[in-house]
């Protein structure tokens, strides 16, 4: 039995979306940093060098969401194809928590000249303990299948 493709159809319209504002938010990005900057986090002005070092801090977490953007997308082609208890998911969702981990040392980094960035470091973290958590069922499932597939 096949499972829910619509479900499936449309989280990967919902990725692409996502992957769509990530673009448009790389566009923009400058002036998106200096807004954060000058309105959020009090930075002066003629502070060029913080606003240089979030903008930098904004790109490396730009790169880490299309990093867990495209391996969800990928993870969501294979689950289309009945493709789900497989090694090759497990491997993506390492990729997705190690995508998190990266953003989310990159916003506690950013959060010593914005506040804000503390949360999105625990929001991130705690995103990444939960693909974890779902890789490490996963897991399990998959050795179970093998070791029924050999007694059978």
């Amino acid at each position: 039995m096949g499972y829910n493709n619509g479900i499936i159809r449309w989280t990967k319209i919902a990725t692409v979306l996502f992957i769509a504002m990530a673009v448009v938010a790389d566009v923009f990005g400058i002036v998106i940093t200096k807004y954060i900057a000058y309105c959020w986090a009090d930075v002066d002005v003629t502070d060029v060098t913080r606003v240089a070092i979030m903008a930098v801090i904004f790109y490396l977490g730009t790169v880490g969401g299309y990093v867990v953007l495209f391996a969800l997308l990928k993870l969501l082609s294979n689950m289309s194809k009945d493709k789900v208890f497989d090694r090759a998911n497990t491997n993506l969702m390492l990729i997705i928590t190690l995508a998190l981990v990266a953003i989310a040392i990159d916003c506690a980094v950013g959060g010593f000249i914005w506040n804000g960035a503390w949360i999105l470091t625990i929001v991130a973290l705690f995103m990444g303990l939960i693909v974890m958590s779902v890789r490490v069922v996963f897991d399990k499932a998959i050795t179970m299948k093998e070791e029924m597939d050999l007694t059978i």
